[in-house]
């Protein structure tokens, strides 16, 4: 049985190296990301961002860490609607749901695994520097495809 990790990126403009390592040390003492190495990761982040200064740093620190993980693009209406443990009014009122990084990590595990059986093992961290969060859902299936 494998395992299937999504990491749900959001990330401002500005975000830096230290902002992306700074979430992912955060989950690493809430979930032992240790204990998962087995599995498959994807990261799930808005297209949008892509066009951000930060894509390049995004870029950087994911190929340093996870350099197997597989990217999934989604727009804002593909995350609308998602039901998250966090609610922010300010993000609700921009994409239709309370955490982008919730509803990314989600919508991600949903998408490859053809499921709604999707769970968050951790729910979001924001960065030191509130310029990047992380949230992390997981799907354990005998099969799944990006």
């Amino acid at each position: 049985m494998r395992t299937l990790c999504v990491a749900g990126w959001g990330f401002r403009a500005g975000a830096e190296v230290q902002s992306f390592a700074d979430c992912w040390a955060q989950a690493g003492r809430l979930i032992a990301l240790d204990g998962v190495p087995s599995a498959h990761w994807t990261m799930a982040i808005l297209d949008a961002r892509r066009q951000t200064p930060a894509w390049a740093t995004f870029c950087a620190w994911k190929y340093a860490h996870l350099p197997q993980a597989v990217e999934l693009w989604c727009t804002d209406a593909d995350i609308r609607g998602i039901d998250t443990a966090l609610q922010s009014m300010r993000v609700a009122q921009r994409f239709g749901t309370g955490s982008v990084a919730e509803a990314l990590a989600l919508h991600g595990v949903a998408r490859a695994a053809s499921s709604t059986d999707a769970r968050l093992l951790m729910p979001r961290v924001v960065s030191l520097d509130r310029r990047a969060t992380l949230a992390i859902a997981t799907f354990q299936s005998s099969s799944f495809s990006i």
